[in-house]
């Protein structure tokens, strides 16, 4: 059907907005006048990609009024969507001009019939960024294709009619503003090659895609940081060409981070896969204040399993074998193919925020978008158990008719991965995005953008981190010199708030001050000593209202041991408001050790609470020398910091240093 069609439908945040679907027979038809726009020479025009963007509506109609130029095809604007509020578009459907059959009552019969239903089009969105995306293409028509060109003019709702550009001038406008999303043309610009992206191109694999000067200037940053910070350690990996392919570096105090906080690790490889200017690739922890801390850095040509196995054997490496419990990426078969065999033992899991962040893209134009969302979200966040989870998710597929959705298909294939009701039994140090709302920010947030050039982030990347770390050290000297205040008469409070960083104990408060929005606790089952109890508790929910929710807890009080079944510990850390309640019912008036982590305490980088401390005996054990080193290290790297907050705490450190050294020596002299 031809028929133009308005309707109403809800944007996520609520904001009502128009649908104009637009397909008239009247669309302004004018000559293309490029005047042979393309240089002589030039490759062939990039073909339309999903996962394209370009900075406005306007980029994007002229990049593809171009490409119809130079494939033979007249371009017709098909559906066009508008906020109703604002009147601002946020979607369309560019479409070939023989798309579609003309009515019988508005044929002229004077004139030739041109429309062939040709299926050919994009469709594209504004997203989260700002930026216009192409969401789906479709290149191929069910027609002969013409040399010369006519192009069609959108009618503007001004009145007035949009200035074309040169093809030319669109093309360096587009095309080379976004040449890190899509490849020349020939190869494959579709960065959504599969139910879990595998973002691989065999052109630039074999090496980083350099501006001139980016050679040296990584070579001057690397050895700046090797002449300047003791225990700086990096690799370059290079093709049989001689080109840099790969890169690897980390720092003496992401080196001595990982000794405390690399338990839980977040591989971050946003850049690589959202083709910014440089190929960054992180390691991320969390620390004692629940801080990001930089564990690595690397540069990838690609995004294939060979670049990241090197990357990931060369951190392993660096960090004494020392394998990390829990690692979380973004959904990528290389990535998932490399961790395996890296990391054999460790819990690999998707990032859940990461997997939302993506929904609006991946379901934003299916009808009932919003109603989807709701069910999806209901599925993931408030199910606690697999078979709820399971009902939940059948009944979203079945409702609203997405059984053949490729992207929500291979979801549920990988549920084990992401979705928190299969997660449970893993620990991922608060890193698990688990609540609505909840995400994993990159720990360059602020200081890259999609064109930062790599030689503006290596002169960043020191100020970052020095920034990073001036956060840590004054939230250490803060958690050791003040005390928080106590908001209830719980002992459980007052234990942690003697032990927990300040901004650790916070977060466990918050579950003491909720443990008064449950109540009815009640004995369901008894099996031996594990005890079943039902705890019930009054949810904030939509609208600010409260429902009634259960929750089981398993106790048991001879192994000193209380589980419940949102799993609050292993997601963050520490027990939640219904395991305590059931603690408090059972009489128990601190916390078991056991719920009580090192990793969260005040005083956790202190020596006295480091592993790999030497026995009695006289060793001489390369290994053992290896860890004395990397103690060391790290309780000298420690006093390093702090000791360069002020002139006084330099004084003091320097003092404290001197007469170390000094008594050090003195063992020597003793031994001689």
């Amino acid at each position: 059907m031809e028929e133009s069609s308005l309707c109403c439908e809800q944007l996520p945040d609520g904001e009502c907005i128009e649908v104009v679907q637009k397909d008239k027979e009247d669309d302004t038809l004018i000559e293309l006048d490029c005047q042979n726009g393309f240089p002589e020479g030039r490759k062939e025009f990039v073909a339309p990609a999903v996962g394209m963007e370009f900075e406005s509506y306007d980029d994007a109609y002229n990049y593809y009024i171009c490409y119809a130029k130079e494939v033979g095809f007249r371009v017709r604007v098909k559906n066009s969507w508008f906020k109703r509020n604002s009147r601002e578009k946020y979607g369309a459907v560019l479409c070939c001009s023989s798309q579609g059959f003309k009515r019988m009552k508005v044929v002229n019969h004077l004139r030739k019939e041109t429309r062939t239903g040709c299926p050919a089009m994009i469709r594209m969105r504004l997203v989260e960024s700002q930026r216009w995306r192409v969401l789906e293409v479709t290149l191929e028509h069910n027609h002969m294709l013409g040399a010369k060109i006519l192009r069609s003019v959108k009618k503007m709702g001004n009145g007035t009619k949009r200035k074309p550009l040169p093809c030319s001038e669109a093309e360096g406008q587009t095309v080379k503003l976004y040449r890190a999303l899509v490849i020349d043309a020939g190869g494959n610009g579709n960065s959504n090659c599969g139910a879990i992206e595998d973002r691989t191109f065999s052109e630039s694999s074999n090496k980083l895609n350099l501006r001139k000067g980016d050679t040296q200037a990584i070579y001057n940053f690397l050895c700046r940081m090797q002449l300047t910070i003791p225990n700086f350690f990096y690799l370059m990996d290079f093709n049989d060409d001689g080109h840099l392919r790969n890169a690897f570096w980390v720092d003496a105090r992401s080196r001595a981070s990982c000794g405390y906080f690399g338990d839980v690790i977040y591989f971050d490889n946003t850049y690589l896969s959202n083709k910014f200017e440089i190929p960054l690739v992180t390691f991320v922890g969390i620390n004692h204040h629940g801080q990001s801390v930089l564990l690595g850095c690397g540069l990838l040509a690609s995004e294939t399993t060979e670049s990241y196995l090197w990357l990931l054997r060369t951190w392993l490496k660096c960090m004494s074998g020392c394998s990390p419990q829990t690692i979380i990426t973004d959904r990528c078969k290389a990535l998932q193919s490399a961790i395996v065999e890296v990391f054999p033992k460790s819990h690999h899991c998707f990032g859940l925020s990461l997997i939302m962040k993506k929904v609006p893209e991946k379901l934003g134009g299916l009808h009932n978008y919003d109603a989807i969302r709701k069910a999806l979200i209901k599925a993931v966040y408030e199910t606690l158990k697999v078979i709820e989870f399971e009902a939940a998710w059948g009944f979203m597929i079945q409702r609203f008719g997405v059984s053949d959705h490729e992207w929500l298909r291979s979801l549920y294939e990988d549920r084990v991965r992401w979705a928190p009701v299969y997660l449970k039994d893993i620990f991922f140090a608060g890193m698990s995005a688990a609540r609505p709302g909840e995400s994993i920010n990159p720990f360059f947030d602020r200081y890259v953008h999609k064109q930062t050039p790599l030689k503006e982030f290596l002169d960043k990347y020191e100020l970052a981190l020095h920034k990073k770390h001036k956060e840590e050290s004054f939230s250490d000297i803060e958690s050791r010199s003040s005390s928080p205040l106590l908001k209830t008469r719980c002992s459980f409070e007052l234990q942690l708030s003697r032990m927990y960083t300040r901004e650790m104990f916070m977060k466990f408060q918050l579950e003491v001050e909720e443990v008064y929005s449950c109540f009815g606790t009640t004995q369901l089952h008894v099996d031996g000593p594990i005890i079943i109890f039902l705890v019930k508790e009054r949810v904030l929910i939509e609208g600010n209202r409260r429902e009634i929710r259960d929750f089981e807890v398993l106790y048991s009080r001879t192994a000193g041991e209380v589980r419940c079944i949102c799993s609050c510990f292993n997601f963050y850390g520490y027990l939640c408001r219904h395991a305590l309640c059931v603690l408090n019912f059972n009489g128990v008036e601190e916390i078991p050790h056991k719920y009580i982590l090192s990793r969260w305490k005040k005083d956790y980088k202190h020596p006295n609470h480091s592993s790999g401390g030497a026995n009695d005996t006289d060793c001489t054990n390369d290994t053992d020398r290896i860890q004395w080193s990397n103690q060391l290290f790290r309780s000298a790297l420690q006093v390093v910091e702090e000791g360069i907050l002020s002139l006084d705490h330099y004084n003091v450190a320097l003092q404290s240093l001197e007469e170390s050294l000094s008594k050090v020596h003195d063992v020597e002299q003793r031994q001689e």
